[in-house]
């Protein structure tokens, strides 16, 4: 140690000793002061300013350096993030005199490749692209930055649906991650996953961080059938004759003839002189969007030059189709009392399972998005008083589908054994999440008493339903 010391001191004193010698350099002296002097200003007039844009980039640099990070606002197409906690003030960790002595896991797959529907919409983007490639191989002007991609034939080479390589890196991180942080509850139990490609092999990657290269020969994974015959809190809509996926389309169409004409003219209008006569349509906007999020999602963060075309304004008006999109399908746009009863299976299952004190110590199931927005739905988590469809946006809604549902998001539901009793609590992707509008005080961690909890109306229900009992029947037949 006392060598070490002697180092930062020899290097100290020689910084001082070099320092010293230019004193008597007066022109040296004077250059470094009006150097110093000039930069100050410099910095000052930065400073000062709200907002400066830099050459060649559309993201405003602001004097609080509050940087717009567009990877938390591509909804349910998200890369995973932690988000804060909701709400922010809720603190982090365990209650004191509390310890986890049970988890339920409810993962989303990872990060996938586009569904056929959506490709069709970024291909027909490519499509024009290329079919036009003698007037993008050539422009008659300078062009932004952002838009050189252009030239140099940009093209679609995205798949469909399955699982991509930054998705199978979410779940095996989250493997390892859950073992690291929970070694207590460390459980050679059996994992629950829907009987489709992307979630197979998501439970796959997470099972390989958890559980090691052993991992087939430590924990059986059962396959659960995602049809309509069989019944499960994974896909319970599924087994719903009345859901349909086009549910909450007719706001999809307000919203967007609210916000892509506008964006369309400013792409048309940018380009004009580099490229007269473009023609980008409503529809090839959509596809550029489509192409941010998915290339992100199969490529990975920084990948996609089309996320660098759009301004943060429009990033977020199409967070917003992507919220009513989920809030339409799978949470409270759904009609009547859908969204709750179809989220009653899974809140059940969890509710049960944490209430037993024999058996394993941590359930691990795999699912969709869907699923987990259906559970906050029939917990009546994460609602607002209002949504409307064509505006205005509220900034501070809580049903947000890259905070809530990003890919590969996950529910972590705690039971706590405590010096006064037990509690549960939420993780939600990382995040502590308060569940007291379930109707059960929560405390300044976010959780509640359990018997309270189990006791609420919404928890109630969820127990008491039955398929196709006549709650089940008046929501889907």
């Amino acid at each position: 140690m006392g060598a070490e010391k002697q180092d930062w001191q020899d290097i100290g004193y020689t910084n001082a000793r070099a320092l010293r010698k230019p004193r008597n350099d007066r022109r040296w002296c004077l250059t470094l002061i009006l150097s110093l002097v000039s930069l100050t200003l410099l910095l000052l007039q930065f400073w000062n300013s709200t907002s400066t844009i830099l050459p060649g980039t559309l993201w405003p640099i602001t004097k609080n350096h509050d940087a717009f990070d567009l990877y938390k606002h591509l909804g349910h197409l998200s890369p995973f993030f932690v988000p804060p906690n909701t709400p922010e003030t809720l603190l982090s960790g365990t209650p004191p005199g509390c310890t986890v002595s049970k988890a339920f896991l409810v993962h989303r797959h990872g990060s996938r490749f586009p569904h056929p529907d959506e490709l069709d919409v970024i291909q027909s983007l490519s499509d024009y692209i290329s079919n036009n490639s003698a007037l993008f191989s050539n422009p008659q002007a300078q062009l932004p930055d952002v838009w050189s991609f252009l030239t140099g034939d940009w093209n679609n080479t995205l798949g469909t649906d399955d699982l991509t390589a930054p998705g199978r890196k979410q779940l095996f991180d989250h493997g390892v991650a859950l073992r690291l942080a929970y070694p207590d509850l460390y459980t050679e139990t059996d994992v629950l996953a829907g009987d489709e490609d992307r979630v197979v092999e998501s439970a796959r990657w997470f099972m390989n961080g958890y559980y090691g290269r052993d991992s087939n020969s430590t924990s059986n994974l059962n396959l659960v059938a995602e049809d309509e015959e069989t019944v499960s809190w994974i896909t319970p809509h599924k087994t719903c004759s009345r859901w349909n996926s086009s549910f909450g389309e007719d706001s999809l169409s307000d919203w967007r003839a609210v916000y892509l004409p506008a964006i369309k003219k400013r792409i048309n209008d940018t380009l004009a002189k580099a490229y007269p006569g473009v023609n980008f349509t409503e529809s090839h906007v959509h596809g550029m969007l489509y192409a941010c999020a998915y290339e992100t999602a199969a490529y990975g963060v920084d990948s996609s030059p089309w996320c660098r075309v759009f301004l943060p304004e429009e990033i977020l008006k199409n967070e917003y189709e992507y919220d009513l999109r989920m809030r339409g399908f799978s949470g409270y746009g759904l009609p009547d009392d859908m969204g709750s009863v179809l989220g009653s299976l899974l809140v059940s299952n969890i509710t049960s399972f944490l209430q037993q004190n024999t058996g394993p110590k941590l359930s691990l199931g795999f699912g969709h998005d869907k699923t987990i927005a259906l559970g906050l739905t029939a917990l009546g988590l994460a609602s607002d008083k209002s949504y409307p469809p064509t505006g205005p946006v509220n900034p501070d809604r809580a049903w947000r589908a890259a905070k809530l549902m990003p890919f590969a998001a996950y529910m972590l539901w705690e039971r706590l054994d405590c010096d006064e009793g037990e509690r549960i609590q939420l993780i939600l992707n990382g995040a502590k999440f308060d569940i007291g509008p379930a109707g059960c005080e929560s405390d300044e961690y976010g959780s509640c008493a359990f018997e309270s909890f189990f006791n609420t109306t919404k928890v109630q229900a969820a127990l008491n339903l039955r398929h196709g009992d006549s709650r089940w029947k008046a929501a889907c037949h």
